[in-house]
Formats: C-alpha cells, sequence, structure tokens
C-alpha cells in the first residue's frame, strides 16, 4: 500500500488542486527477486467512463518479465493523494486488458485501462476525480507553466511484507527543442527542460505520469493536461512526453463503442 508525500516546493497549491487526478499503480515483483515497483499514471474521463492511463514502455516491460516467466503480486491502486488516508485499493491486474499504443521507433507510448465500477466507486470515495474532456489540453497552446507529477523510483521503500512507501514528485517544466537524437521520435512528442528537481536525482519511475500546462484567465490559474511523461534525456534533463489529447479521443471512441 503505498504511502505518497510531497517532495517538490513547487506551488503546493498546483499539486493540492492536480492530487485528486494522480493515481498509482503497483506491485511486487516476486521473480527473478523481491522487489516492489509503482508506476505513475493518472485518471480520466471519457464518455463517462473511468479510464487508468500511463506509459506504454511500462505495459511491455511488465509483459516481457511475465513472459520470461516473472512473477508479479499484490498490485494495488493508491488515490493518497486525492487525500485518501485508508489502504491502497487491490485491483485485479490483467494485462490482456489494457490498450497499449508503443512503438520505440517513432514515439508512440501510450497505455490505457477502462476501470470497472467497482474500483470507481472506492476511488470516488478516496476523493479521486477523473480528468473529463474540458481539462484536456495541448502543449502547442500558450500557457504560462508547464508541470510534470510523478512517483520516483528512488524513493520507493518496502518492508518486504505488504507496506510501500514512497514521494511524490512535483516540479517546473519548461518548453524544450527535440534532442538531436531523437529522429522519428519528434514526429509523436514534444519536449520541456525541468527547471528544479528539488531532491530527486533521477526521475526513473515518473514515465505515465501527467504533464500539465497552467495558464490564468481572468486572474485565476487554470489546468490542463497535456501529455504523458515517456523518456529522459539526462545530459539536458530534457523529458520526452507524449501529446494526450488525441489519445483521449481514441479513448473516448472506444468508451461510446462499449
Amino acid at each position: 500500500m503505498p504511502r505518497s508525500t510531497t517532495v517538490s516546493s513547487f506551488n503546493q497549491r498546483f499539486f493540492e488542486t492536480v492530487g485528486p487526478h494522480f493515481v498509482t499503480l503497483s506491485c511486487v515483483q516476486l521473480t527473478p527477486e523481491k522487489k516492489a515497483l509503482v508506476f505513475s499514471g493518472f485518471l480520466v474521463e471519457a464518455a463517462d467512463a473511468w479510464f487508468y492511463v500511463t506509459a506504454g514502455h511500462i505495459l511491455r516491460k511488465i509483459r516481457a518479465a511475465i513472459n520470461a516467466g516473472g512473477e508479479f503480486d499484490i498490485w494495488r491502486l493508491d488515490d493518497q493523494t486525492a487525500g485518501h488516508q485508508a489502504p491502497a485499493i487491490p485491483y485485479d491486474f490483467d494485462i490482456s486488458e489494457w490498450l497499449v499504443v508503443e512503438n520505440e521507433e517513432n514515439g508512440l507510448d501510450y497505455a490505457a485501462i477502462q476501470l470497472k465500477s467497482i474500483y470507481c466507486m472506492q476511488l470516488k470515495a478516496g476523493g479521486a476525480v477523473a480528468i473529463n474532456k474540458a481539462g484536456w489540453g495541448d502543449h502547442v497552446s500558450e500557457h504560462d507553466q508547464w508541470a510534470i507529477v510523478g512517483f520516483p523510483s528512488e524513493t520507493v521503500v518496502y518492508d518486504d511484507k505488504s507496506i510501500i512507501t514512497g514521494r511524490v514528485a512535483v516540479m517546473p517544466l519548461e518548453h524544450a527543442e527535440e534532442p538531436s537524437v531523437a529522429g522519428s521520435k519528434a514526429e509523436n512528442q514534444f519536449y520541456a527542460c525541468l527547471k528544479d528537481m528539488g531532491n530527486i536525482k533521477d526521475i526513473d519511475g515518473m514515465s505515465g505520469g501527467p504533464i500539465f500546462a497552467l495558464f490564468k484567465v481572468n486572474g485565476e490559474w487554470r489546468y490542463k493536461v497535456i501529455g504523458i511523461q515517456s523518456g529522459w534525456y539526462p545530459q539536458t534533463r530534457t523529458i520526452a512526453a507524449c501529446p494526450f489529447a488525441t489519445f483521449g479521443a481514441e479513448l473516448e471512441r472506444l468508451a461510446k463503442q462499449a
């Protein structure tokens, strides 16, 4: 049951606002070695259905580990950034139910699953909120600030039984040009430089975390989700992100069909 506390000093009020959207997915990998894994993700509402969204390469790595004989247990959804202090929600993980759109060569990196009503009810009871269509944006619109929310792996601590602890990071971003080595990935990604990593040394574990654009309307701060964190260029402290709005539209289409 992951326990979440903020580590970044960046805009505490912003974190308190977007916290209800951020949910981690955690498990214990039993083989080849026993260790806790915590993945970043967020909740989206499309056509009255709730989806959990993260990065596609996370599911690819889990699938590869399973195919190689790896075993995973104690799956949990943790909504404590919404202010919920109860234990994390047990989750019946089935990789065959996930929608994964991921291609290392061209930079596509999306994964999502429509949450069953039992999970939606438990998440809502804990104060979690899915981002509806009005909260979807794009990275080309004017903004005052970008920010990323995630769960760095370096903060994860496991008691070898059932308790997983860690810290949520909120980091400010600014637009960056595509890295010279990005190649064809740049066709499906946008890039941002981390302005302040706080006391975090490595952003491993933040893949799948939401990227928000902040802007003022009539003197009040507003925000929209614009991307999903996908890659990392440590030499220039540049993250790669996949735009969200197009993927959100696909989730909406699938939800309407269902």
